[in-house]
């Protein structure tokens, strides 16, 4: 199993090795807390320790394999079948340095590309596996130079390795968070996993049964930890259940109980180690964890609990749980029982030196005071501690450190009347101390400003020691909220025009910039949700707008004709009012008057000439009679002729 770091368990919970920044690797016994081996090997200040493993190679595999000494071997021949407790060391320049315990011999794997090794694994099946800068896969056969296999395993450099422990695939972690696994006998790829977004520092496989695996991951700036589910059957690339936590992890530890519970311990940079039980079950939602441990020291009359941070953890095989605390004097191991009783379990330990306590050393010999003009000088044991001698100089300023930054700030300069405040120098110094303090006040007065050109002004004034400290406090920013994320976006940007030659020229450009490169992707997968999200909310704000523009048009709009009913509830009306209506109803009488008689007029007319009509009738009918008659007396006079 593969760590990237300097710290790291044996397998059995025996041993415990690290390696500092000289390269100078110390091995502990755990069970008295005795400091046992120490090995420094050549060069180690050129090529630092990058990556520890653990190794255990039996007798005969060692005799074999790793050449150990003769004169060693003959010494162990009572013990043949005794396993070898083996450390690998991986350098920046690719070489693995093998350093054996029983027989303090050391065996150097050289690597011909030159590339520093990013993570180790190893399997009594496999052997020994190494990851390189340049993205490539190296299996080791145990001899200086023998390279068993060598192939390249994707374009993302590879920073966390794990076998599983049937040896028939490996599980490799890159730095943006893809998780993936690969059949070791064809070097195909089985399955990719997402899910972290940062780079992947630790890989625990968990085997459950002969068929059932699961995967405990974890990455670096993100609050969760990630079980996954190792079934070639089914097609999950999604986490199984998260493990929910706070602050980096610096150790991570699994461990199988009786009834098929998975038992997780992990530990932070805040100094705690998280106990998990998880219980596959198909569980989805996140996991909190079951007991919090934290180590205190007990300081006497004080009121404020100072704690002792908690390096690193072991589960063992009795499910009990082996610490490593750190109290800047020596490494302490202890070996506890988990109370579940309560979430919380703090240990209270005394006789442990704090590590914050400041005592004063008197010397018994007696330092004569000696004065020279203003000044005044103390020597050791005359009671007067370091941190109450004052210096009186004439001309010399006597405030505190404090009251000078606040002198130095901007509030300061801007709030002194007569005082025009800096643009970039006070700006650029406060960074730096900031920086160097890790003071949140000062960082937070610099950094969040809206000034552009102060910005500009402060960054130019930056010398190059403060590039990398101020990247990674932007990185902190990225991940707040949206103020200050959008602030720290403009000194990115600033910082990266004005100092692009140098981050390039750096040989950890990729490692430092791969949280920059890995927000940017995560901003980018959500870019189309958001380009949906935006559209669908202009569509229905534009549909309101509408909407609002035709009520008011038709509000609006003149109408062509207007009634006004006269309210009956009007009590008195104005004089004009009544003025105007009489006449009204004066010319209303008069024309309907008028209608009568012209409505009689045509009714006199179509009497007369209806009259007429029957006149003209009467004449005919009489002129027709006459005519009868006059024939008649015709007839009369003709017959009486």
């Amino acid at each position: 199993m593969a760590v990237v770091g300097t710290r790291l368990f044996s397998p059995d919970g025996q041993y415990y090795a690290f390696c500092g920044v000289n390269g100078s690797l110390k091995i502990w016994d755990t069970a008295t807390s005795r400091f046992k081996h120490e090995h420094t090997h050549n060069q180690h200040l050129a090529t630092p320790c990058g990556v520890l493993e653990w190794m255990s190679v039996s007798s005969q595999s060692a005799e074999h394999t790793w050449q150990l000494p003769r004169k060693r071997r003959r010494r162990k021949s009572n013990s043949e079948d005794a396993d070898h407790k083996i450390v690998a060391i991986g350098t920046s320049v690719g070489e693995i340095a093998l350093y054996n315990l029983s027989s303090t011999h050391t065996t150097t794997l050289k690597n011909d590309g030159g590339v520093a090794c990013t993570a180790l694994t190893w399997s009594a099946r496999t052997g020994l596996i190494a990851a390189l800068d340049d993205c490539h896969l190296v299996q080791w056969n145990g001899q200086p130079n023998g390279i068993k296999c060598k192939w390249k395993s994707d374009d993302e450099k590879v920073t966390a390795l794990a076998v599983l422990e049937d040896g028939k695939s490996l599980l490799t972690a890159g730095q943006y968070g893809a998780v993936k696994w690969w059949d070791l006998a064809t070097k195909q790829l089985i399955r990719a996993f997402t899910g972290h977004t940062h780079q992947v520092t630790f890989l625990r496989p968990v085997k459950i049964d002969h068929e059932t695996n699961y995967l405990v991951s974890s990455a670096c700036m993100e609050n969760y930890l990630g079980i996954w589910l190792l079934d070639k059957h089914k097609n999950d690339k999604t986490a199984t259940v998260w493990l929910c936590k706070k602050g980096e992890t610096t150790s991570i530890s699994t461990l199988v109980t009786e009834n098929s519970q998975i038992v997780v311990l992990a530990t932070t940079d805040l100094g705690k180690a998280l106990l998990y039980k998880y219980q596959p079950n198909g569980r989805t939602k996140p996991l909190q964890p079951t007991l919090s441990i934290e180590i205190v020291l007990d300081v006497k009359q004080k009121e404020v609990t100072q704690k002792i941070p908690i390096v690193a953890g072991h589960l063992t095989d009795d499910e009990k749980v082996l610490l490593v605390y750190d109290n800047d004097i020596s490494l302490t191991f202890e070996k506890i029982v988990p109370d579940f009783s309560n979430k919380e379990q703090r240990l209270i330990r005394t006789g442990v030196r704090n590590p914050k306590e400041k005592t004063q050393i008197e010397s018994s010999k007696v330092m004569p005071t000696r004065e020279d003009e203003n000044v005044k000088y103390y020597g050791s044991g005359t009671g007067v501690s370091a941190t109450k001698r004052v210096r009186t100089m004439s001309g010399g300023s006597q405030l505190l450190l404090k009251d000078r930054l606040e002198n130095l700030s901007l509030n300061a300069d801007a709030n002194t009347p007569g005082r025009s405040p800096t643009k970039g120098a006070n700006m650029a110094q406060l960074l730096i101390q900031g920086l160097n303090s890790k003071d949140k006040n000062i960082l937070t007065t610099v950094l969040f400003t809206k000034n552009e050109t102060m910005i500009r002004n402060t960054v130019a004034k930056l010398p190059a020691q403060a590039i990398i400290p101020l990247l990674k406090e932007l990185i902190v920013m990225l991940q707040g909220k949206t103020y200050a994320c959008k602030v720290a976006v403009k000194w990115l940007q600033i910082l990266i025009t004005n100092y692009g030659a140098h981050l390039l020229s750096r040989s950890d450009r990729a490692q430092m910039l791969s949280p920059f490169l890995s927000f940017i992707d995560d901003k980018l997968n959500l870019f189309t949700q958001v380009q949906r999200l935006k559209g669908r909310v202009s569509l229905v704000t534009g549909l309101i707008s509408q909407t609002n523009e035709e009520h008011d048009k038709y509000i609006t709009q003149e109408a062509l004709l207007v009634y006004r009913d006269q309210d009956s509830s009007d009590e008195a009306l104005d004089v004009d009012d009544v003025n105007s209506s009489s006449e009204s109803d004066d010319n209303w009488e008069e024309m309907s008057q008028q209608n009568e008689e012209n409505e009689q007029d045509e009714e006199d007319i179509k009497n007369i000439e209806s009259d007429n009509d029957h006149s003209a009738d009467d004449s005919a009918d009489n002129n027709d009679d006459n005519d009868d008659n006059v024939d008649e007396e015709e007839d009369d006079n003709a017959m009486s002729t």
